[in-house]
């Protein structure tokens, strides 16, 4: 009962026409949590080259691969309200992106270990073509100064999970043992601004 009463305090044509693009797990869980019931397509673009070549300041990349998928998804659903995200990570001036094997994501935990980076969430919300509205929320992160060994073991236990997080841990699961400090946004780590979408979206009549 929950999920349904909150779903009708949006706007019903809006919401049918609604499409939230993204694949990831942890951002389908946090809506269906919330009690938002939405449709999903995975918008399929290779941030990493799309990024090759744009002289974008970092706190400006996740917007920008967030509008790339929008427009993506936009082309090919006219007429439909587009939501897509994106999260960048980034320590010193080195971009972090994901990795595919269990040895990429170690040397990345290790990349960051005893260190603080940078994250960046970014949502958009577009509708053929056009944006309606962005943002974008920050965290910094501090590793502890974690053993290789344990690293090595974090990697191995939840390699799947992990595998498709940038900088390649779960701050809301296990992630937490090799992590010392959180300053700022916490569902920017999560990848959804929610408490901001959720008012944009409550607002729209």
């Amino acid at each position: 009962m929950r999920e349904n009463k909150d779903f009708i305090h949006f706007n019903q044509q809006f919401t049918n026409s609604l499409i939230i693009g993204t694949k990831s797990s942890t951002r389908r869980k946090l809506f269906k949590d919330a009690g938002l019931i939405f449709q999903y397509q995975s918008p399929n673009i290779n941030e990493e080259k799309i990024l090759q070549g744009n002289k974008i300041v970092q706190p400006q990349q996740a917007l920008h691969l967030a509008r790339e998928k929008a427009l993506h998804l936009s082309r090919i659903n006219k007429n439909s309200v587009i939501v897509c995200f994106d999260t960048t990570v980034h320590i010193n001036k080195k971009t972090i992106f994901k990795s595919n094997t269990k040895k990429e994501c170690f040397n990345i935990l290790n990349l960051l270990n005893g260190k603080k980076h940078t994250l960046y969430t970014a949502c958009v919300i577009i509708k053929n073509k056009r944006t309606f509205w962005s943002t974008v929320e920050k965290a910094n992160i501090t590793f502890k100064n974690n053993s290789k060994k344990k690293l090595k073991d974090y990697v191995n236990l939840h390699f799947n999970k992990i595998v498709n997080s940038v900088g390649c841990y779960n701050i809301e699961s296990h992630g937490r043992q090799i992590i010392e400090k959180i300053d700022g946004s916490y569902y920017a780590i999560l990848g959804v601004p929610l408490v901001s979408l959720y008012r944009v979206l409550r607002s729209i009549k």
